[in-house]
């Protein structure tokens, strides 16, 4: 009996009243499907047409569940499911078996079932946040349990016949069977043992495993069957990609050790190598779970930011040399285009990263319905928009993995976490490079081809060079530490111990770092390192002098001796026993010393400025230089000249000032302490200026390494809070000072105090100590963004 008017709709409203298994109840469903023979065997022209007719009602399926349920009714796919899910698994019961059952009608029951699992599966990571990572082994998914259901399924003879018929290759429209005979997917279709098991779900797809019939060397090769859900391949788009995938990227001539062996491909399938491993997204999201489990705060790895990002660097490497060395396909071969860490296998066999699932992928282009999924932020915005030029759309996909493997986090808003600003820079400033939303600013710095036409060559060669380079730069700086962590907030408490916060011996260690780099590193890179030690170390210099001075007249204050030889020694031959040669003929008329009552005021204020002044230097500004904008950026190089001048000022006039109250003239204290914080709001004005100046021209010329929104730049709201706040305090500093020195006020004990506790507390721990990190991060952000801004054309 023949069924013409067979249709979905029909088939759904069987499929729901699905209650039992005698051949009275399934006789409606046997002929819908065009199984009911009347006991003859099928012809061949009648199995044709009905595998036809199975491919329209699988081909048929809504793709999500809202369509679907407009088509069927209110909740139709649950109701489906919730009806099939039982029937298939009590067809399975052992009291079942020993029934001559419809084989062939459990067959298609089974692979609809599968199909409708797999929608709802891939309907599911389609909606996942950014932040969350889809599930990726065997057994799990967000919708079902695999194991229980379609594991089951796929291991039944039945349903393995069904798929093996829905799936076999059809002869291309106006070929020649025998052709078609010697064509590749069909013979590799015909060698597969039909015996296939479930190993995961794809995005678009259920992913299979299996061995060859026969055997070749002895062995019989496991293969992985990917097969797209039958509704997809009515996508023409995604249906060629199919077809062609073997032609475009088969490897099987290159001996490649990163791209998986691919066999075949039709239509609706890929039939490649198995590999044993797990997806990249399935280790990090264990490594992140144990690191969760431990109780530790967010850190930066860079132990697994050196290992996996070599791995990741070999394998597209390795990619890029295969379409260099192979002419046909060349510039398809050379791209992935959707690198993201399910896409990645880590072997169990070497640890090596094996790239599956290469070309766009259709769900980004909007090709297929749905949300982007928890994987998009990988991919780039050219591939998700479906432009034509996207050979570099893998330099971001390359940069959104670094900051995975370095946070064990996605950098799901286009931007470099906070960490790599605060404790890894030059990281910071490599990754910055790749991941810009617009390709032709990929590469601006770290640029490693000629720079021709829309989208210049590069070598992941040179890139994985550079990113070494960098990323010894950090370990050098931080002292080979391979975890860092946040210092900011009260982790930044054991730091107030250290008024220098260790940059000079950071900036000392970097500039070591770079001679032994010296090819690498430009000149002009080069001389800004210098340049920065130089004032790192004069200001470390300045803060040891200005603070031996000061603590040396405070004993001479107190007329204590405490051993000092070589003091004793200078006294000696200046022939003065109670003076220092030089220094002390440099003293006002009336500055005397011993005289601690006269003298504390100046003593207490100069110590505590000697103190906080070179924390701010050291926390804020040792290491940044705001020319590396350059000199074609119009006001905004000026702007940067004023703020590096300002920033240099403050390495030194604030000790310089302490040393003149010291060794000149106590009495100018009020004033020099005046002088002090008006410098001081004079760096914060400037600097803040500068930075939003800075953002606005990014944002202008469409930089996306920069937030859109200011609340999302770590640090600028806090910093835009010191400058009136320094303004304030410069004010009533500058009055009282002025009062003070003019004799006007003679509270001067109490407001020596204020102003040293003020400088101690308030800046020294509070806002440099405390916030400084934080401060920082909007800095350097700024500072990286302005030597972007230089290099664009």
């Amino acid at each position: 009996m023949e069924s013409q008017g067979a249709t979905l709709d029909l088939l759904v409203a069987a499929l729901r009243e699905l209650a039992g298994y005698s051949e009275r109840r399934l006789a409606p469903l046997r002929t819908l499907l065009e199984l009911d023979t009347d006991g003859r065997p099928e012809t061949a022209r009648q199995r044709t047409r009905r595998l036809k007719l199975w491919r329209r009602l699988l081909q048929d399926i809504s793709l999500d569940e809202v369509s679907f349920d407009g088509r069927f009714g209110l909740g139709s796919r649950r109701a489906t499911l919730a009806s099939l899910v039982p029937w298939c698994l009590g067809y399975l019961a052992p009291s079942r078996r020993r029934q001559a059952g419809p084989d062939a009608l459990f067959g298609f029951v089974g692979l609809f079932l599968l199909t409708l699992l797999g929608l709802a599966e891939s309907e599911a990571q389609r909606s996942l946040p950014q932040s969350s990572a889809p599930p990726g082994g065997s057994g799990q998914a967000l919708t079902h349990d695999c194991g229980s259901i379609c594991g089951v399924l796929i291991a039944e003879d039945a349903v393995a016949e069904a798929v093996s018929a829905v799936y076999s290759p059809q002869p291309v429209t106006g070929r020649r069977r025998a052709d078609a005979n010697l064509d590749p997917a069909e013979r590799e279709w015909r060698a597969l043992d039909r015996k296939l098991r479930f190993h995961r779900h794809g995005t678009t797809s259920m992913i299979l495993r299996g061995n060859t019939a026969s055997s070749v060397h002895g062995t019989r090769p496991e293969f992985a069957l990917k097969l797209i859900l039958y509704p997809f391949t009515r996508i023409s788009t995604l249906a060629h990609a199919t077809r062609t995938y073997a032609e475009t990227y088969g490897t099987s001539s290159t001996a490649s050790q990163h791209l998986v062996r691919v066999w075949a491909s039709f239509d609706s399938w890929i039939l490649m190598d198995f590999i044993k491993g797990k997806t990249l997204a399935e280790v990090v999201r264990e490594e992140s779970e144990q690191e969760s489990s431990a109780g530790q705060v967010p850190t930066l790895r860079l132990d697994r930011l050196r290992t996996k990002g070599l791995l990741l660097f070999e394998a597209m490497e390795e990619l890029q040399r295969i379409a260099e060395d192979s002419p046909e396909h060349s510039r398809v071969k050379g791209l992935h285009a959707d690198l993201s860490p399910s896409n990645i296998i880590v072997s169990d066999a070497d640890g090596t990263f094996k790239l599956i699932d290469l070309g766009r992928n259709y769900l980004y282009t909007h090709t297929i319905t749905g949300t982007t999924g928890a994987e998009s932020c990988y991919v780039a915005p050219e591939a998700k928009a479906g432009d034509n030029e996207i050979g570099r759309a893998d330099l971001y996909s390359l940069g959104q993995l670094l900051i995975l493997f370095g946070s064990g986090r996605a950098g799901t808003d286009g931007v470099v976490p906070d960490i790599f600003y605060m404790r890894a820079t030059p990281l910071a400033r490599f990754i910055e490079d790749l991941i810009d939303a617009d390709p032709a600013r990929r590469l601006l710095i770290f640029s490693t081809g000629p720079g021709t036409g829309p989208e210049p060559a590069f070598s992941f060669a040179e890139l994985k060079s550079g990113f070494l380079t960098e990323l010894d730069m950090v370990q050098a700086a931080e002292r080979d530490e391979t975890v860092l962590r946040v210092e900011a907030g009260w982790r930044a408490l054991p730091k107030l111990l250290r008024p220098l916060a260790g940059d000079p011996g950071r900036e000392w260690r970097l500039w070591q770092m770079r001679r032994r780099q010296g090819d690498r590193p430009d000149a002009h890179r080069s001389q800004f390192t210098n340049w920065l030690l130089f004032w790192s170390l004069l200001s470390a210099l300045i803060w040891a002098v200005t603070n031996t001075v000061v603590l040396t007249w405070i004993l001479r204050d107190l007329d204590l001796s405490w051993g000092n030889s070589l003091v004793d020694l200078v006294q000696h031959a200046s022939h003065n026993p109670t003076g220092l040669p030089i220094v002390d003929s440099w003293r006002a008329s009336d500055y005397r010393v011993p005289d601690w009552r006269a003298n504390l005021p100046a003593r207490i204020v100069g110590l505590s400025y000697a103190i906080a002044a070179p924390k701010y230097y050291q926390m804020l500004f040792s290491g940044l230089t705001p020319i590396v904008i350059g000199w074609r950026a119009g006001a905004l190089s000026r702007l940067a000249l004023a703020t590096e001048t300002i920033m240099r000022i403050m390495a030194v006039a604030p000790c310089m000032l302490v040393l003149a109250i010291t060794l000149v003239e106590p009495r100018w204290w009020p004033i020099n302490s005046a002088i002090g914080q008006c410098l001081t709001w004079l760096a914060n004005f400037l600097t803040l200026a500068y930075i939003r100046a800075v953002i606005a021209r990014s944002r202008h010329l469409g930089l996306s390494t920069v937030p859109s929104d200011d609340s999302k730049i770590t640090g600028l709201s806090q910093f835009t809070q010191w400058v009136p706040t320094s303004l304030f305090y410069a004010t009533a500093v500058l009055t009282i000072g002025t009062f003070l020195y003019l004799q006007l006020l003679h509270d001067t004990y109490v407001y020596a105090l204020a102003v040293a506790s003020t400088n101690v507390f308030l800046f020294y721990v509070i806002k440099c100590g405390i916030g400084g990190p934080t401060i920082r991060v909007a800095i350097v952000r700024t500072c990286l963004a302005a030597e972007r801004v230089g290099r664009c054309p």
